[in-house]
């Protein structure tokens, strides 16, 4: 049987919560509570789990006034059922759970407390699923092996259709859901019909609608084959720019390598190497993670750290066996528990460090500035560098481009003709650039001529206005130019409006004349919609016919599996009170095979013969039981016999040693007296106050 101690607190705060309500300390179960109340909370447990059975044996028992030997056999059986570990030596469990050991009482509570739920499940498919123990001599017995095969079968149509049912009820797919989603499904058919419908009215009145359809439908397949070709392109130029980018950088290497060994040999190269090695190393890990606050790219990076971090997490969240309810809840626990821990030691720790001056300062500023100095000098670097590369590339590109020209310095008769060519296009350039002084200054004479003009123009609306409020009609000429701007704006539009309605008019006879050819077009078709509606009438009539008589079929298949979930139950019922009846009788069979082989032992002792016994009745000092406890009885008589007259003796010398007792009392009080008063005369404290009498002889 397991040695493992109980997880008091888990137990304490079972029963702390609901359904139990009990409120124990883990020191309370361990010492204060009797045995006789932790087998009540046993049997409690026990009561809640099997509550869907209706016949279950274990509610409301009040172990006060159980028979112990019925209680334990009940809690033993219940455990076997659900399948407890150390459950399997039914005799050394009973004798555990009879002499009220706490340990094994607590693992049991542990064990039916832990995980509420399997032990409800697992209760009620048991008594299912439990196979029939039949004696082997029955075995044979063709009745009884058809009975047992008809067990299998019923057996292995249980577990069907409990998985089926589990899944269902897992799933939701209730009767409620299924009817709820029926009818959402049944108006959502109701809106596409009705869209169907609206469509095939307006594709009813487009001629060839047909063709169109299928022009529409190769105009998709050609989009999506344009958009799959884009995407393919698109990858094949990343592709080609990556593979253009690596064989730049892989010549810039080679460049290098190459200048490197032609200046300073192999050392050189390595001792090169080896503090490029240093410097990216450096900016991998020291200044790439500071600077992720601002740069985009590293951002980047930065999440692609954190979900490589989560992944493996993930990964190591998979491997682990899955936790239950109660696991997640102590793992919680535990890690509230830790953090407050941390907080604590966090606040120490900055108390500690206030307290005091700190003798590293000097020394932490000095590191803060040599630290920002190598930022500085590496944040230069990776400037100077960049550019570096900047220049190359765009020294690369110009070689790139001089030798795809294939530019050659001209010789002779090329240079006699490139001479003239450019003596040409001298005089051209020249010829030009005077036309364009001329164009300029003829340009800053017109500009010059407009300010001339528009100052006489504002000196003349100045003085035509000063004219107008003379005669009393100031703003007419502004009037007039409005109304000017306005009849041509009027007669634009009116012109704009009858083209309009020309092209209008086009449109509407045209729009008539298609209309009345997809009409005529699609009278065929209408035809045929109209078959089809028919159709679908017939169609809707029948498939109400089927539900129907499907709703009534599984009606009566409810009904029926009702029926046999109550047929079930009882057979249920009947076999565990068979088998409670057969583990009871067993059980007693059992202690009167002890008692017996006891009574024999006895007997034999008793009759003797036996060397190996004699040899035994030796070491143990006495022959029988029988012999030794008449031998104890005798003498506890004779002791209870002599107790008797003791008690006889002390009664009747009861009463005049109490009278003597109070006699030496008061001769005790008369002593104490005298003494005291013997002293006072002795003291002469008395003679001061009474005069000296004469002794006299009192006749």
């Amino acid at each position: 049987m397991s040695t493992t101690q109980p997880d008091l607190k888990l137990i304490s705060s079972i029963l702390a919560a609901p359904p139990f309500s009990r409120s124990y300390s883990a020191i309370q179960l361990h010492d204060e509570v009797p045995v006789l109340q932790l087998m009540q909370l046993i049997s409690d447990a026990m009561a809640f789990i099997d509550e869907a059975n209706p016949q279950s044996p274990h509610k409301k028992v009040d172990m006060r006034n159980e028979d112990p030997e019925e209680s334990v056999l009940r809690v033993a059986v219940f455990l076997q059922l659900l399948k407890w570990k150390d459950a399997g030596d039914m005799d050394v469990l009973c004798q555990k759970l009879m002499e009220g050991d706490r340990s094994t009482i607590l693992r049991v509570l542990q064990f039916l407390l832990k995980d509420l739920n399997l032990h409800k499940k697992r209760a009620y498919l048991a008594p299912f699923l439990a196979a029939v123990d039949v004696p082997a001599e029955f075995g044979h017995d063709e009745i009884t092996a058809d009975l047992m095969r008809q067990v299998e079968e019923l057996q292995n149509q249980f577990k069907e259709t409990h998985k089926t049912v589990d899944g269902s009820r897992g799933s939701g797919n209730n009767a409620a859901l299924l009817k709820k989603e029926i009818q959402q499904l049944e108006d959502e058919k109701q809106q596409v019909q009705s869209k169907i419908n609206k469509i095939r009215r307006r594709v009813e009145e487009i001629p060839q609608h047909e063709s169109w359809l299928e022009a529409a439908k190769n105009l998709r397949l050609e989009q999506h084959n344009e958009a799959q070709i884009a995407e393919r392109i698109k990858e094949q130029k990343h592709q080609t720019l990556q593979a253009e980018n690596r064989y730049t950088a892989v010549l810039q290497e080679l460049k290098d390598a190459k200048s490197a060994i032609a200046s300073g040999g192999p050392e050189a190269l390595y001792a090169k190497m080896e503090e490029d090695n240093k410097m990216n190393r450096y900016l991998a890990l020291e200044n790439l993670p500071k600077a992720c606050t601002g740069h985009g790219l590293c951002r980047y990076y930065a999440q692609i750290e954190e979900a490589q971090q989560h992944i493996r997490q993930l990964k190591k969240v998979l491997g682990e066996p899955a936790l239950s309810p109660k696991e997640l809840t102590e793992l919680e626990a535990k890690i509230n528990s830790l953090n407050e821990s941390i907080a604590k030691l966090a606040e120490d720790r900055l108390a500690k460090t206030t307290k005091g001056d700190d003798k590293l300062a000097l020394f932490r500023q000095q590191a803060a500035i040599i630290l920002r100095k190598k930022e500085g000098t590496t944040v230069r670097l990776t400037s100077a560098n960049e550019e570096v590369a900047a220049l190359q590339a765009e020294l690369e590109k110009k070689k790139e481009a001089s030798a795809a020209q294939g530019a050659k310095m001209p010789k002779g008769e090329e240079f006699k003709r490139y001479v003239a060519e450019l003596r040409t296009k001298s005089t051209f350039y020249k010829q030009k650039k005077a036309e364009l002084s001329a164009i300029t200054a003829e340009f800053g004479i017109l500009q010059r001529s407009e300010e001339i003009l528009e100052n006489r123009q504002h000196g003349m609306e100045e003085s035509l206005t000063a004219l107008e409020k003379r005669h009393g009609v100031s703003g007419f000429h502004v009037a007039q130019e409005t109304l000017e701007k306005v009849s041509e704006r009027k007669a634009e539009v009116d012109e704009a409006k009858g083209r309009t309605l020309e092209e209008i008019s086009a449109i509407i006879t045209k729009l008539t004349n298609n209309i009345n050819e997809k009409k005529n077009h699609l009278s065929p078709v209408i035809q045929e919609l109209r078959t089809l509606r028919q159709q679908l009438q017939e169609l809707e009539t029948e498939y109400g016919e089927k539900k129907r008589t499907y709703d009534a079929t599984m009606a009566g298949l409810e009904s029926e599996a009702l029926q046999i979930e109550q047929e079930v139950k009882a057979y249920r019922q009947d076999i565990h009170n068979d088998q409670s009846r057969y583990h009871y009788l067993n059980m007693q069979i059992g202690l009167a095979d002890v008692a017996h082989d006891r009574v024999m032992q006895e007997m034999k002792s008793y009759i003797g013969g036996d060397e190996a016994l004699e040899q035994q009745q030796k070491a143990r000092g006495f022959k029988t039981y029988r012999e030794l406890y008449n031998k104890r009885i005798a003498e506890q008589e004779i002791l209870g016999k002599g107790l008797r007259e003791m008690q006889k003796d002390a009664k009747v010398k009861h009463e005049p040693n109490v009278k003597q007792l109070a006699l030496f009392h008061d001769v005790r009080k008369l002593l104490a007296l005298k003494a005291a008063q013997n002293k006072k005369i002795l003291t002469g404290e008395n003679r001061k106050d009474q005069p000296v009498r004469q002794d006299r002889l009192v006749l």
